[in-house]
């Protein structure tokens, strides 16, 4: 999920794109319950119905899908586990707001839980580019 404005949308052709902007991915704990973030700038670009790209952490290439990275919910893959991420900044999200987000009705997308995330993630690894 974009967590600014500061890319935007435009058409090449009939395929729709996104430049690239900061972007809050989510990636599953150890457990059900716990949830990390990480934000990293990513273009995303039309794929059949889909809008995909990549991100790179830690020096592996991640291939996103839709909100979050994974069309609405967290990666679940073994080529990006939390402990991995955490080594390169990702944060785990506060119980509260895994709460909003397990019960925000999002299907393929965010929910009702989307501007406390883009609050959270702004917060905590949004910084101004100089």
């Amino acid at each position: 999920m974009y967590i600014t404005n500061e890319g935007h949308t435009y058409y090449r052709g009939s395929e729709q794109c996104h430049t690239r902007a900061p972007f809050l991915i989510l990636i599953d704990g150890e457990n059900m319950n716990e949830l990390y973030g990480i934000v990293r700038k990513v273009a995303l670009q039309q794929c059949g119905q889909f809008m995909m790209g990549v991100a790179r952490i830690g020096g592996k290439t991640i291939i996103l899908s839709g909100t979050y990275g994974a069309d609405g919910l967290a990666i679940h893959d073994n080529k990006l586990d939390y402990k991995f991420a955490v080594k390169y900044g990702a944060k785990r999200i506060p119980d509260e707001l895994y709460q909003k987000w397990a019960n925000g009705g999002g299907w393929n997308s965010a929910g009702s839980e989307a501007e406390d995330m883009r609050k959270w993630a702004r917060e905590n690894f949004h910084k101004k580019e100089k």
